[in-house]
């Protein structure tokens, strides 16, 4: 029996189920004192990309703190090897997953063009650079970012859909099922771009009819970076003199990690640990543990200098590109969108703890990891993933839509869920002080506006304005009542916008607008 293997298959599980776990808890009321975001602040690929991506150097140090399970994981990684892929990771466990069940079946070897360890590191080196010239580029490949964001943003809408959908069911097996699960009709949600999101999660998985955890030997970055780190871990396999070289183990090893000419050495930058090659066909000369023996490891990468230089090169170039205006849609990094409101949680704190000024944002882009966890905690979904119309280097980060929802009073999720520091905690008591948008009325759609027979009292934002910032009042003396926006009390929380009887129950825009404040674009 492989103990080494069973283990491993137990641990991916576990990590697997408290994975979902804590993105489950990730919602507002936070129940508890889980760490919804530990497998984000455990990623040294995120916290590498941030620190490197910051605008001023010495905020990093303000950022350390929430990256310490990375810094254990690194120094794990040194001492062990690169477990965390083999015995931790929930991308890497769903792959497995996916083989055991779609692509074994099927196909039982891997191709022969399928070994390209070398590609990821690359891959690595252009991400980095990118980072250094203040472009996130790791969040499109890095793993907990990845999953998180497809599971928060689209399996977790679709099985809210589900779940309605059983409970929609009065007879009948459904019925009988829905009922036995205790389901009940819970709000939707829905987020932009969810469908590609799911498709690039399908498209990793499917990467293994090419090879096992393709995904992770060829483009994973976190992989190559943990594999420079391990590659001298104490974690090890060692193969006895009286192995017959069957190479069974060369057939076995899901990372391709022991040469299929030499099946005694081990590429230590590529094994995972995973104990697939102990115990071949009854063999019992190879074996996995602490040892310092290094007879039979190749912990060297060989990788290409010129291909090196033209993977920085290309992080290089996209990095300049990426937040230049040329790859603007809309306005500039300098001159945002007065669509572009981004949520409370971007504020920055003085040496006294106190909001000192909202985010740039500059500052915003190089901290977000675009894992869409502040998203998915979100209870009225107001918080939706920026496109193209905040420029490339603003690709899926957190922008306010009112027409979707409106930022509750109470709910500070956002700052409690985001790993990164993009966006930081805050009190529901320092709300109103926290303005991140204006309200403007649109006098030519406004009910209240209109004059003569148009005239039709309708004060709802007045009414559902949670901090009092719209007030009816007669402004010209005829004693009709028409709402005024008090701009000194409102905070940009969209209750208005989203409530407003002219705008999305009617499918079109709303005649009060939450805006971009001007004098935010100053900070």
């Amino acid at each position: 029996m492989n103990t080494g293997r069973l283990l491993r298959v137990l641990s991916q599980a576990l990590f697997l189920v408290v994975f979902v776990l804590l993105l489950g808890a990730a919602k507002w009321p936070l129940q508890g004192q889980a760490d919804v975001n530990l497998f984000l602040r455990a990623d040294p690929l995120a916290g590498l990309a941030v620190l490197l991506s910051l605008p001023h150097f010495a905020a990093g140090g303000q950022l350390l703190h929430l990256f310490i399970p990375a810094l254990i994981l690194l120094v794990l990684t040194a001492i062990l090897g690169r477990f965390y892929c083999g015995w931790i990771c929930p991308l890497g466990t769903c792959i497995d997953i996916f083989h055991a069940i779609f692509v074994r079946p099927f196909k039982k070897r891997d191709s022969r063009r399928a070994n390209r360890p070398h590609l990821k590191y690359y891959v690595l080196a252009a991400v980095l650079l990118a980072a250094l010239f203040g472009t996130q580029a790791a969040w499109v490949l890095d793993p907990s970012p990845l999953i998180t964001r497809t599971f928060g943003t689209a399996l977790h809408p679709a099985l809210l859909r589900l779940q309605n959908w059983l409970v929609g069911h009065d007879t009948g097996p459904l019925a009988a099922l829905g009922s036995r699960l205790n389901l009940a009709v819970t709000p939707e949600r829905s987020f932009a771009f969810a469908w590609p999101v799911a498709a690039v999660f399908f498209i990793v998985l499917a990467l293994g009819f090419v090879s096992r955890r393709h995904w992770c030997r060829t483009l994973c970055p976190l992989g190559a970076l943990l594999g420079l780190a391990g590659r001298h871990g104490l974690w090890r396999r060692q193969v006895a003199e009286g192995c017959t070289a069957c190479r069974r183990c060369v057939t076995d090893c899901k990372m391709g990690a022991i040469p299929a000419e030499a099946p005694r050495r081990t590429r230590t930058a590529e094994c995972i640990l995973c104990y697939n090659c102990v115990g071949c066909g009854g063999c019992v000369h190879t074996r996995i543990g602490l040892t310092r023996q290094s007879v039979g490891l190749e912990p060297q990468t060989d990788l290409s200098r010129r291909r090196l230089l033209a993977a920085a090169g290309a992080g290089l170039i996209y990095g300049l590109l990426a937040g230049s205006p040329l790859a603007a849609t809309g306005r500039t990094r300098s001159a945002p969108s007065r669509f572009l409101i981004r949520p409370p949680g971007a504020i920055v704190r003085d040496a006294s703890g106190r909001i000192s000024r909202l985010m740039t944002e500059s500052e915003l882009r190089a901290q977000c990891l675009r894992c869409g966890e502040c998203m998915k905690a979100c209870p009225t979904g107001v918080i939706q993933p920026a496109l193209l119309e905040v420029g490339l280097d603003g690709f899926y980060t957190p922008v306010m839509v009112a027409a979707v929802g409106c930022c509750e009073r109470e709910c500070n999720a956002c700052g409690q869920v985001c790993p990164s520091g993009a966006l930081r905690p805050f009190s529901p008591a320092e709300k109103p002080d926290i303005r991140i948008a204006e309200a403007a009325i649109d006098h030519t759609r406004c009910l209240s506006w209109q004059k003569g027979d148009e005239y039709t009292r309708c004060l709802q934002c007045e009414q559902v304005c949670p901090y009092g910032a719209v007030l009816g009042q007669d402004t010209d003396g005829s004693g009709q009542l028409r709402p005024v926006v008090r701009p000194e009390v409102c905070v940009g929380c969209g209750t208005c916008e989203f409530n407003c009887p002219v705008g999305p129950p009617l499918g079109s825009e709303a005649a009060i607008r939450i805006y971009r404040r001007e004098d935010r674009d100053a900070t």
